[in-house]
């Protein structure tokens, strides 16, 4: 609260008189009695009862020759920590700001992922690998196939490493277990290079944006259902991740998805069978 000079002389002389006490003069005007004794006690060593408020924001302005020199500077293609050092490190942060002031970056543009949607069974197939560590600290990677139409489950292995061998062997068995599909969707991760590309025979290869993996949202999901059902049990080896990948393979596939209306994959996928909607490679 903001108090004139006028009032506290006036409290602070009446308060010397005696004529009351601190605590009266705190009911009668509202003052806290840490106020009143502080202005008292200024008054009794002789000092002002009211100091002036110092001001709360205290602006550094840099003069107009630094500034010219310093816009100078970040014209040549100088980095602000350079131009820093050149004007004998004055303040860092009022380099950068003036930076922004002066060359505003350009703004980003939004790229909006792109969303695969197929209507027909296997005419796109989404894969991926993901690591999950069971016991002893042992790294089992899994890699699998899921249809985009039908979000039907296939292939999904467990392997010590995520190589190029055992990308192929996956792959190998999607193709058995799907007597052959149209088009492949994966990341821009290593084992999917060139190498992986000459044993599709015939397959599209679909490579999401570096660095999005919402373009293969599908398979990032199944990943994570996945890893969540691993937890659940305290995997041994290689072999007994298998077997409960394979269970979760046959529950995945019975289980009502929201995506399907309520239906299971294996209804959608069966359905799709007997209307024709089907885009295999024979």
């Amino acid at each position: 609260m903001m108090y004139s000079n006028d009032f506290v002389e006036k409290i602070v002389d009446r308060l010397m008189s005696g004529d009351m006490s601190i605590r009266e003069f705190e009911k009668a005007i509202k003052v806290p009695r840490k106020t009143l004794s502080r202005w008292l006690k200024r008054k009794l060593a002789g000092q002002p009862a009211r100091f002036k408020r110092a001001t709360k924001m205290v602006w550094n302005k840099t003069v107009q020759p630094v500034l010219d020199k310093m816009k100078a500077l970040l014209e040549e293609g100088l980095s602000t920590t350079l131009t820093w050092l050149k004007l004998g490190k004055r303040c860092l942060r009022t380099v950068q700001r003036y930076n922004i002031k002066w060359f505003p970056p350009a703004p980003k543009l939004k790229v909006k992922p792109k969303r695969y949607e197929r209507k027909h069974a296997l005419s796109l197939m989404h894969t991926d690998w993901a690591v999950k560590r069971i016991k002893g600290g042992v790294r089992c990677c899994f890699s699998f196939y899921e249809d985009d139409a039908t979000r039907k489950l296939f292939a999904l292995k467990a392997y010590s490493r995520a190589t190029l061998a055992n990308t192929l062997d996956n792959l190998a068995q999607a193709k058995r277990e799907t007597r052959g599909f149209k088009a492949v969707l994966s990341d821009n991760g290593r084992v999917y290079m060139k190498n992986y590309d000459a044993c599709l025979d015939g397959i599209k290869h679909i490579r999401t944006r570096i660095h999005n993996p919402k373009c293969n949202g599908k398979a990032e999901a199944v990943v994570k259902k996945v890893k969540k059902y691993l937890n659940k049990f305290e995997v041994r080896d290689l072999e007994h991740a298998n077997e409960l990948l394979s269970r979760y393979e046959r529950k995945y596939n019975n289980t009502p998805h929201s995506s399907l209306k309520y239906r299971t994959p294996n209804q959608v996928f069966r359905n799709k069978q007997k209307n024709g909607a089907i885009s295999a490679v024979t």
